[in-house]
């Protein structure tokens, strides 16, 4: 489904990764079991790293792809020839994390466009930051700190990081499908014309970050206005998009910072290792 990537965060997702996750997240290797804190990061959230796993090198040993309601599947493959046809994009976003630690969630906000392969992130509140995700890299700009984070996509994360959603075929052999009632996202909406999806990672490397992620589709427009992901410690991100409009005239994408802006790479120690080369 190329819907609005619920993979492309804020550009404070780069900045909060620990060093394992952004080893996975840019040598593509899994990240090695740990205790305590889980991932960090999509719409703050962690499903940015999640599918940098699942982008990464296929494991030896693939798990089966599960079997998915033919009924079901034949919706959701409606839905993604529509977005299939759907060349830029346009939506203001709110993301709230939800922590155990935080008696209130973390709220940030801001704009979203996307133009081919090009993702721009716009967040406005609580503070400013740019991303900007392509094929092949992303780049982070904060202007308080004057400062650039550049970071090297590989091949695999590049393809998914740079389309608005990976297809139907790359997320079914990494996920499990399963509907669930509309209301459950939002109870605002008419079920009628609303799809909510529940996808549970049957990759192993995946399950060890992610529980669960549940969006909910605009069955019509082929776009989502929610997702919500479930992290391996439970701590919940939602977001959810509005004033959703496609293929309108998105602007000029490109990240332009000002003279004198400090551009750093923060782990090119770990994309330049010799055994990467």
């Amino acid at each position: 489904m190329r819907l609005i990537p619920w993979h492309g965060q804020p550009a404070h997702v780069f900045h909060s990764l620990k060093p394992c996750d952004a080893k996975a997240l840019h040598l593509g290797e899994p990240p090695k079991p740990r205790k305590g804190a889980g991932l960090v990061a999509f719409f703050s959230i962690a499903f940015f790293a999640a599918l940098a796993v699942a982008g990464g090198p296929a494991p030896a040993t693939q798990p089966a792809a599960p079997a998915v309601d033919e009924k079901l599947w034949a919706r959701m493959t409606e839905i993604d020839a529509r977005a299939g046809r759907i060349t830029s994009l346009a939506a203001d976003f709110e993301q709230r994390k939800y922590t155990a630690l935080l008696r209130k969630p973390l709220v940030s906000g801001g704009k979203i466009r996307v133009k081919g392969a090009t993702m721009r992130w716009d967040t406005d509140r609580p503070e400013k930051s740019v991303l900007l995700v392509t094929d092949k890299e992303a780049r982070v700009y904060y202007p308080a700190q004057s400062t650039l984070e550049l970071y090297t996509l590989d091949q695999r994360l590049g393809e998914l990081a740079a389309s608005p959603l990976p297809r139907l075929a790359v997320l079914k052999e990494r996920f499990s499908f399963t509907e669930i009632p509309a209301k459950e996202l939002d109870d605002s909406v008419d079920p009628a014309k609303f799809l909510a999806l529940k996808l549970t990672p049957t990759d192993p490397a995946l399950r060890e970050h992610v529980q669960d992620v549940r969006v909910l589709l605009d069955i019509a427009g082929a776009y989502m206005i929610r997702a919500e992901l479930t992290d391996a410690d439970g701590d919940r991100t939602a977001i959810h998009f509005l004033n959703v409009k496609i293929n309108a005239d998105v602007g000029d994408l490109d990240l332009k910072v000002p003279a004198g802006t400090k551009t750093v790479r923060p782990l090119e120690g770990l994309e330049n290792r010799p055994d990467k080369k």
